[in-house]
């Protein structure tokens, strides 16, 4: 294909680069986000140019283990406790489904893929700087969350204070460090690569830095366990180990400070935190319905707790990717789902990259699942979020550019022979 890029990846690259726009809107009394107009767009162009051009279906393994997936979620809608708004949140399987197939099938080459990570960083880069604005602004006395949009409302189980728990463009903070995972290592990915500038490079880390560290979210272990990965493959030495060990220590502790309630109201013991008890109930959920779940979309936790304002909260919430997908699915739709990330995870390490150019794509990749998926997913329920199809769908598909022959020039832009 060359550099050339038709109408549909121009679609789709304007998708990824709204992917961290997340504040969903209605039509039709239906929350969509930005992004998921730009991707039907995208997913239309895409189809009518492959009709017109009268392309050979390319049938992979990939889209079984997604066929699987839609089957099991469609029959956990049907059985679901409450079908009718199970029906809702089946579209928006649907469609997170249908990011992965698309992805796969736009990012065929590296060409495309720079763009897609680079329209993935621009879109970022905006977020970040409105965070950066909102943090300084909560500074400057503009707390309150209705009108400095980029700030969480609440605190959740951590004590009030004076601070500012960062949300981004997204619902919760949580969902915006997931995010700034992954383009963590898509900016490690690109630097090298001549695909970021390096004058760049610093200022995106120190940005990253500080707003990861103002969401105030167990992900930020994974952060550091992912960074500490990279330096200890890209310097081979003491150097590189102590970079791993750091990073591996500071993810256990902040997995460890996770599971036990460190603002006590009645007592200064340890007690399991609101998310252990969110667990308990959704894997008691599960137990309930272990086929088919409670069904898509359905609250599967009921875990009651007294935050550090005094105030009685209550999770619905599983709190844990595994454990969501188990509550609301059952066995079909969490086995049918982790064949997805099995098969992405397995083409990665299956990949036996010819170039360093392709061994820091491939290294980039596996962290990004491991830190956003494997990691986060402890602690958070990612399953549903836009961004992490996408980064299915381009694991999937990145072993499949092996054969492309690459060059960096002298003055760092890439060129790739297909």
């Amino acid at each position: 294909m060359g550099d050339k890029l038709r109408a549909e990846h121009w679609l789709f690259l304007l998708f990824v680069f709204t992917l961290p726009f997340a504040i969903p809107f209605k039509i039709l009394g239906v929350p969509v986000q930005l992004s998921d107009l730009l991707f039907v767009a995208a997913a239309g162009v895409w189809l009518i140019s492959f009709v017109r051009r009268r392309e050979t279906f390319r049938f992979h393994r990939f889209y079984f283990f997604l066929a699987a997936y839609a089957v099991a979620v469609t029959l956990s809608t049907i059985f679901s406790v409450d079908p009718s708004r199970s029906s809702v949140k089946l579209a928006g399987k649907f469609l997170l489904i249908g990011i992965a197939f698309l992805t796969f099938n736009i990012v065929t080459s590296h060409a495309v893929l720079k763009r897609v990570m680079k329209a993935w960083l621009f879109g970022a880069g905006v977020v970040l700087f409105c965070s950066l604005l909102g943090i300084f602004l909560f500074y400057a006395g503009l707390r309150d969350a209705a009108q400095n949009f980029v700030v969480h409302e609440g605190y959740g189980s951590l004590p009030p204070g004076n601070y500012p728990r960062i949300e981004g463009l997204f619902s919760y903070p949580a969902t915006l460090c997931n995010f700034l995972a992954i383009t963590w290592m898509f900016a490690l990915a690109s630097w090298p690569n001549g695909w970021l500038r390096r004058a760049l490079i610093w200022p995106l880390a120190l940005s990253l830095l500080i707003v990861n560290a103002f969401t105030l979210t167990p992900g930020l272990g994974g952060i550091f366990l992912a960074t500490g990965l990279f330096l200890r493959e890209k310097f081979k030495g003491a150097l590189g180990r102590l970079a791993f060990a750091s990073g591996l220590v500071i993810a256990v502790v902040v997995f460890f400070v996770t599971c036990v309630t460190l603002f006590p109201l009645e007592n200064s013991q340890m007690t399991p935190s609101p998310r252990v008890h969110a667990w308990r109930t959704s894997f008691k959920t599960f137990l309930e319905n272990p086929l088919l779940g409670r069904g898509v979309g359905m609250p599967i936790a009921n875990a009651q707790f007294t935050d550090p304002s005094g105030g009685t909260r209550i999770l619905t919430d599983a709190h844990n990717t595994y454990l969501s997908v188990l509550g609301e699915t059952g066995l079909a739709g969490f086995l049918t789902f982790m064949s997805i990330i099995c098969f992405v995870t397995f083409s990665l390490f299956r990949w036996k990259p010819e170039s360093v150019f392709s061994k820091t794509i491939r290294l980039c990749l596996l962290l990004a699942m491991l830190d956003a998926f494997f990691y986060q997913s402890l602690t958070g329920s990612y399953e549903d979020t836009r961004h992490l199809w996408v980064l299915f769908g381009v694991a999937a598909t990145a072993g499949l550019m092996q054969n492309a022959q690459c060059t960096v020039e002298e003055n760092s832009s890439l060129h790739c022979a297909l």
